[in-house]
């Protein structure tokens, strides 16, 4: 009956014990601060500011995104320069007028003989000193200026003083039996007494028979300015067919035994061009016809390169082949 009693006593102080101790564990619960998952829920002490993010340099690219989160708002990140903006292309300059070339200024020619340019008010060539005149001439025939053009010949004939090694002299031509043969006509320049001088630099001048000269090379120089006062304004190359162990006369000068002329015009949109290759014998003025060829055979036999300054495209079309209709010959008596 003892052992009975003390057992039941036990039970009744570990039920005490324990109530006792769930209570003191229910207080110290209450007297907690719970934490919270929401950022404005937290009761600890404040943190430090994050480290602001480095500067970014001109180069470097930042990724932006949409602010939606699910996949049908999402959006390709986007490149953003984080200094100044990226310089917008500049549009493509638009390519120049061909009838711009057409000026003394734009005109050249690419020679494979080794010769001196020389720059004169109205027109240009390129000396040959191992021939003693030059590879080509240059210049602008202009149709107006033709029609108002009245003076007579000069014949002021001397030496170029602007060729460096010295051009040919009145002494190389005298009793050679041949012509001061221009390559940039006199008869072409008749509008400017200044112009015209020009022309008689001995630079400028080729030997020629004066049957020659004076007749089937006489009605190429007159056909040349029928176009020019047809179509406006012409670019005009001239000049003697140089190559080894040609006759000479005086000093070493050659006596060519073909002359050429290259002529190109503007008519409209489109660039026409028509070459000559003309033996070094007689014809009748009548034959000018029968010398016209395409500037590319010209070229072929000269080495030569004339107007460079074209675009490829247009200088290919116009130098392939010349059209007899745009360039038509009429027979004129001087």
């Amino acid at each position: 009956m003892r052992y009975i009693a003390l057992w039941i006593i036990g039970l009744i102080v570990v039920g005490v014990v324990s109530y006792w101790l769930i209570g003191r564990l229910s207080k110290k619960d209450a007297d907690t601060p719970v934490e919270s998952s929401s950022p404005a829920g937290l009761q600890s002490a404040p943190t430090a500011p994050a480290d602001p993010p480095a500067p970014q340099t001109e180069t470097q690219t930042i990724m932006k995104s949409s602010s939606a989160d699910s996949p049908a708002n999402a959006q390709f990140p986007q490149n953003e320069t984080q200094t100044t903006a990226k310089p917008t292309p500049s549009r493509k300059e638009k390519p120049p007028k061909i009838e711009s070339f057409f000026s003394l200024q734009k005109i050249s020619a690419k020679s494979g003989l080794p010769c001196e340019v020389v720059r004169h008010t109205y027109y240009m060539l390129c000396y040959v000193e191992a021939h003693e005149q030059p590879a080509w001439t240059a210049y602008v025939l202009d149709g107006q200026k033709l029609k108002a053009g009245n003076l007579r010949r000069t014949q002021d004939f001397r030496e170029d003083p602007k060729v460096s090694t010295r051009s040919a002299t009145l002494a190389d031509y005298r009793r050679s039996g041949y012509d001061r043969g221009h390559l940039v006509p006199a008869g072409d320049f008749k509008w400017d007494s200044a112009a015209m001088s020009e022309t008689f630099y001995l630079s400028n001048m080729s030997p020629q028979l004066h049957e020659f000269n004076a007749g089937i090379w006489e009605a190429v120089e007159r056909t040349a300015r029928g176009w020019a006062k047809q179509k406006g304004r012409l670019v005009v190359y001239t000049g003697p067919l140089l190559r080894p162990n040609l006759k000479k006369i005086g000093n070493n000068v050659s006596v060519p035994d073909t002359f050429y002329k290259v002529i190109y015009a503007f008519v409209g949109g489109e660039v026409q061009a028509v070459g000559f290759l003309v033996p070094h014998r007689p014809f009748p003025e009548n034959a000018v016809s029968r010398f016209m060829v395409p500037v590319d055979s010209v070229e072929k036999v000269t080495g030569i390169d004339f107007f460079p300054e074209l675009p490829d495209d247009v200088e290919e079309k116009a130098e392939r082949q010349w059209d007899r209709s745009s360039w038509p010959v009429r027979f004129t008596k001087r």
